[in-house]
């Protein structure tokens, strides 16, 4: 369902008076309950498209369903709210002392209700602890107020980089929605637990033949506001920024300050480049799919839709008649909801060239621990096969043919890919590239190597083919590597530059971008090779000047260098 339409600001602010039945609350009453619970929702009339797109660019859309759209403000925003005089009806809290809150470890594990902060951490080691075989706990970064923000690797060498694809899932990267927590605690205890089990099928397999990341809480400042237990989460960090809204994106003037929560998980996200991710909310029930910032199709649209309704025509098999049926009875493309500026979702898929769909679990933002099992039974046949996806398209190693080292290639394919929906190579040479089944031309290239063009077959029967490709060197000039210092061409560029240390920081490099003002903007690993030019592509950075760095690693010299960015990649 497209929700596109025009309304004159006057008959807007007439409508969204007649939803919400009632005189506005006043602004004090609006700030109150910011200061009493750390953010406040306000109901409003959905506007029509346009209008609500200019609403989600200033302020946090956590729900909207064609009839009405809740808002959820911050204490960084919620003057601007009452400053421009929007009717509203303001949703106060019910009093409570805590959520569905478990009493032990061993009652936080029957998945029926929320941990404490401290059983989560326990909980989280516990599983790691049980099956070691299977499982590692680490952590992606540390939250504002210093919580750890944790995830389990699940694989059946989980100490090792194997060649394999790697698929991330996690959840309640708004604090406030709460159900993907406790689910995916419970995915990642019974993955773990599957490994190498007889008869375990499917999630044996997945354990078998892929690397799966699970962090179930993206933002735990938002879910413990309180301290210890769930009492009143925010949506927000503890900063107030929305984490799922503060992603880079080149198309926002003045984008907001990268918060810590986000400048750690596009670093770990960077490093490990997943083939496959998925971030759990909560505040409707639909699988949403790129764009969420455009309203073009993504290159992959069509496997995108495909993917999203295999998703929810599972649950509909699980499930009670009615859950995950918003919009295309289950599903949409993001901007045929209404279009957000800085999501995960987007930069993930067009900044790092992944592929991320959101996927709203309840319309319930706070799940009670009574449906806790419902969002189970109803879900997790689906994450599985979800998952699964991750083990269809083209997958295999770019090497050098003559010394057999691993290269960092772009695979491209002709007429097809665009924004950015091509993919790469790792520094260890593995890629993968997820497609549907059919003929697909795959056009691989590295600087100092001859193009080399994959043909390849897919089916429904044979939906993976594994392919490795040994590139040949050419005898293409390049500039002489510098002495000292970092060579950057073309500079200024569109954001798609090439990269040249002295030969003696070449090898397993770092290669850091950070603002003039020294914020960071970029961390990443690759290889260097002496005389051959880096590849580096800025995807989702602004126009403007931006400082490059590059340290051999583990622990050898380092060069600067200065990057320009004149204009948007892609446009």
């Amino acid at each position: 369902m497209k929700l596109h339409s025009i309304i004159p600001v006057l008959l807007l602010l007439v409508s969204m008076q007649a939803v919400c039945g009632q005189e506005s609350p006043a602004g004090d009453d609006i700030r109150n309950v910011v200061s009493r619970y750390g953010q406040a929702e306000v109901m409003i009339s959905y506007p029509g498209y346009d209008a609500m797109t200019r609403l989600a660019a200033r302020f946090s859309v956590s729900s909207c369903d064609g009839l009405t759209a809740t808002l959820c403000l911050s204490p960084r925003d919620v003057d601007e709210f009452i400053a421009a005089g929007i009717p509203c009806k303001l949703i106060v809290p019910e009093e409570r002392k805590g959520f569905h809150t478990a009493s032990s470890v061993a009652e936080a594990m029957r998945w029926q209700s929320y941990p404490t902060w401290k059983h989560y951490d326990t909980i989280m080691h516990k599983i790691a602890g049980q099956w070691p075989d299977f499982c590692r706990l680490d952590t992606i970064g540390f939250s504002v107020q210093g919580r750890a923000v944790l995830v389990l690797k699940i694989s059946d060498n989980p100490e090792e980089d194997e060649p394999e694809p790697e698929v991330m899932i996690s959840s309640s990267i708004h604090g406030d929605e709460t159900a993907g927590f406790v689910l995916l605690m419970r995915l990642a205890e019974y993955l773990a637990s599957s490994g190498g089990a007889a008869g375990a099928g499917l999630a044996s397999e997945l354990v078998s033949e892929l690397e799966i990341w699970i962090n179930p809480l993206a933002n735990p400042d938002g879910m413990y506001r309180g301290g210890d237990t769930l009492i009143y989460p925010v949506r927000a960090n503890s900063n107030g920024y929305d984490l799922n809204r503060n992603f880079p994106d080149p198309e926002v003037a003045a984008p907001p300050p990268l918060q810590k929560e986000t400048l750690d998980m596009i670093r770990f996200m960077e490093e490990r480049r997943f083939a496959l991710s998925v971030n759990l909310h909560s505040g409707a029930e639909v699988v949403n799919y790129p764009w969420d910032k455009w309203t073009r199709n993504h290159a992959d649209d069509a496997w995108f839709n495909a993917i999203s309704r295999r998703y929810a025509d599972t649950v509909h098999l699980w499930s009670e008649p009615g859950y995950m049926t918003l919009l295309d009875n289950g599903i949409t493309r993001g901007s045929n909801w209404y279009q957000i500026r800085g999501g995960r979702q987007d930069f993930v898929t067009w900044g790092l060239g992944g592929r991320e769909v959101t996927l709203e679990l309840d319309d319930t933002k706070m799940t009670p621990g009574s449906n806790l099992e419902l969002m189970w039974e109803w879900n997790h046949r689906s994450l599985l096969r979800y998952i699964a996806e991750a083990l269809t398209g083209i997958k295999g190693m770019v090497t050098d043919a003559e010394t057999g080292d691993p290269l960092s290639a772009k695979i491209f394919i002709t007429g097809h890919d665009r924004d950015s929906s091509h993919v790469w190579s790792d520094t260890t040479g593995f890629y993968t590239r997820l497609l549907p089944p059919g003929t697909w031309n795959l056009t691989f290239s590295c600087p100092g190597y001859k193009t080399y063009v994959l043909t390849a077959e897919l089916t429904s029967s044979s939906p993976l083919q594994v392919s490795d490709i040994q590139l040949e060197k050419d005898n293409q000039d390049y500039p002489q590597p510098p002495e000292s210092g970092l060579l950057v061409f073309p500079n200024p560029s569109d954001g798609n530059f090439n990269i040249m240390p002295p030969v003696a920081v070449t090898g397993e490099v770092t290669v850091t971008v950070t603002s003039t003002s020294g914020a960071l903007m970029k961390h990443y690993r690759t290889t260097a090779r002496p005389g051959i030019p880096v590849e580096c592509r800025f995807t989702g950075l602004p126009s403007g000047l931006f400082i490059v760095s590059v340290r051999r690693e583990p622990n050898g010299p380092m060069v600067r260098g200065k990057a320009v960015i004149t204009q948007l990649i892609n446009r």
